[in-house]
């Protein structure tokens, strides 16, 4: 406690405690400490009242800063007022969607609407083929179960078709076909005539998806 990490090293960690430097022999360095502000964050003209003890910026509920309301800021940069939400992906794409729309209020004359974030739960990574999932923090799943799931979540996650396509042919291959399935117990012609229409598959739905995107855009007009 009260000790500065100054260097990591393959063997040996260097801190400062007491303004004298020590060195810690180790073999493996787990880092559980927080992150800071970015420095450009911290420059901003905005003072110290208008920010959290972080230093973050505070905004309001429709994601404006508090002394430029023609800005807007979201994310693990800037804290809501009278709302603590932590600073992970799933906080941050929720609230940029919400930036978006009313960015585009503001174009047609419409009103700002507050962020609404749901935390849909907590997905994290154990190594090649395990995670652990806790879904709307009531049901937990751990080893490739939540590994699939994670996987799958982030898919959901990808901004366009095109993306969705290639990282789903791509986990497909990789995950079911290659992992599951050895070629040398069930022939490389069986395996790759699989992977052939699991991408097919893949490609139909994605083929959907665009085709009913476009169709919402051309009803818009």
């Amino acid at each position: 406690m009260g000790a500065e990490a100054t260097a990591v090293y393959p063997n040996t960690i260097e801190y400062k405690s007491n303004n004298q430097v020590n060195i810690l022999p180790t073999y493996t360095t787990i880092w559980t400490a927080a992150t800071s502000t970015h420095p450009l964050i911290q420059d901003l003209p905005i003072p110290k009242e208008h920010r959290d003890h972080h230093n973050r910026p505070l905004v309001t509920p429709t994601m404006q800063l508090l002394d430029f309301p023609e800005v807007f800021a979201g994310g693990d940069c800037a804290a809501v007022q009278d709302n603590s939400l932590p600073p992970t992906a799933q906080v941050a794409y929720q609230q940029g969607a919400n930036i978006a729309q009313n960015l585009k209020a503001i174009a047609l004359g419409e009103e700002l609407k507050p962020a609404k974030v749901n935390i849909r739960g907590t997905l994290l990574k154990l190594g090649l083929n395990d995670a652990a999932a806790n879904l709307f923090n009531v049901f937990e799943v751990a080893g490739e179960s939540g590994h699939l799931i994670r996987q799958g979540t982030y898919l959901t996650l990808l901004p366009t078709p095109i993306h969705d396509f290639k990282a789903t042919t791509e986990w497909v291959d990789e995950e079911i076909f290659h992992h599951h399935l050895d070629p040398h117990d069930v022939g490389k012609k069986v395996v790759q005539a699989v992977e052939v229409v699991g991408a097919g598959v893949v490609g139909v739905l994605v083929a959907r998806k665009l085709l009913k995107m476009l169709g919402d855009e051309e009803k818009n007009k």
